[in-house]
């Protein structure tokens, strides 16, 4: 009997990656000065005309530069996986328009991928058997950002500004949900901003690996219970030192109607300090492979090179 099939998980940092000049503003023209630029030239030649235009219509660099490596490690993983020369992983979208690889037309997926951006890091998740769908978030936790809004509002207002993503349950658990050790007042609106953006992580992963996104009029009628937000790598003891990698939560409920959802595996892993990443896959036999962070030249630049 052939073993499962392992799904792999990839991260992108693209922080330094394909740099712009100080000279070039946000604007409209910002993004095709910007692809003037060698490296992001070079990049950009990877692709189809079409992925190039959707990469340079962002008004900020920042967002210029995740649509780009988003789309590069859609190529990388059509070629690294199915074994497809790079000018022949060509990315189609299914009947729900999430991204795939198909073989011998639209009924014919070649395998099942995810992608998700935020921050400076894009991340992508993958099977082989088609299938086997996935679905995978990344969040930026950025308190500076929240903070301001949250204190003028008070936590349960700012809350239920999402009440239409989550769960009256889900609302009241987050209001309600207190630290464990509990130190000054911004420390504790920290961590329930941690919690909120645990849950978050979760739903998106799951409602992506769907392929209905947080559209998905079901989207309420679904609820995530004992979550817990995985701790930053700077929590963790020095026995417990994995790199850039913080603690995984795996013990979350998942619940839809009423009804407990036992056929799906969810992961959320911490990493560095302010970023989390959620993982959703509808097979508990296939293994989850621990995230690798590409390095682009070695990786990227290196398969598509070679043909």
């Amino acid at each position: 009997m052939a073993p499962p099939p392992e799904v792999f998980r990839w991260l992108l940092d693209v922080q330094s990656k394909w740099p712009c000049p100080d000279s070039i503003k946000p604007g409209r023209d910002a993004a095709p000065r910007w692809a003037m630029e060698p490296d992001t030239k070079h990049a950009l030649e990877l692709l189809p005309a079409h992925e190039r235009e959707k990469v340079l219509r962002f008004y900020h660099i920042r967002d210029a530069k995740l649509s780009l490596g988003s789309q590069l490690l859609k190529h990388y993983a059509v070629a690294r996986t199915c074994n497809v020369p790079w000018p022949e992983t060509i990315i189609s979208k299914d009947g729900n328009h999430k991204p795939c690889y198909m073989l011998g037309g639209p009924d014919h997926k070649g395998m099942e991928f995810n992608i998700s951006h935020h921050g400076a890091l894009v991340a992508l998740a993958g099977c082989a058997d088609r299938n086997v769908q996935v679905g995978v978030d990344v969040v930026q936790i950025d308190p500076n950002k929240d903070i301001p809004k949250v204190q003028r509002e008070g936590w349960p207002s700012w809350v239920k500004t999402y009440e239409a993503v989550f769960s009256d349950q889900e609302v009241q658990d987050m209001i309600s949900w207190k630290p464990l050790e509990p130190s000054g007042d911004e420390d504790v609106l920290k961590a329930n901003l941690r919690h909120f953006y645990a849950h978050w992580c979760l739903k998106e992963a799951y409602v992506k690996m769907t392929g209905e996104a947080l559209m998905a009029p079901w989207l309420k009628d679904m609820e995530f219970r004992n979550v817990q937000a995985p701790r930053a790598v700077t929590k963790l003891s020095a026995a417990e030192d994995s790199g850039p990698w913080g603690e995984i939560c795996r013990d979350v409920e998942i619940w839809r109607h009423g009804v407990k959802v036992v056929d799906v595996q969810m992961e959320l892993q911490a990493f560095r300090d302010a970023y989390m990443v959620g993982t959703a896959v509808s097979s508990l036999s296939a293994p989850l492979l621990p995230y690798q962070v590409l390095d682009l030249q070695q990786d990227v630049y290196s398969t598509a090179e070679a043909g």
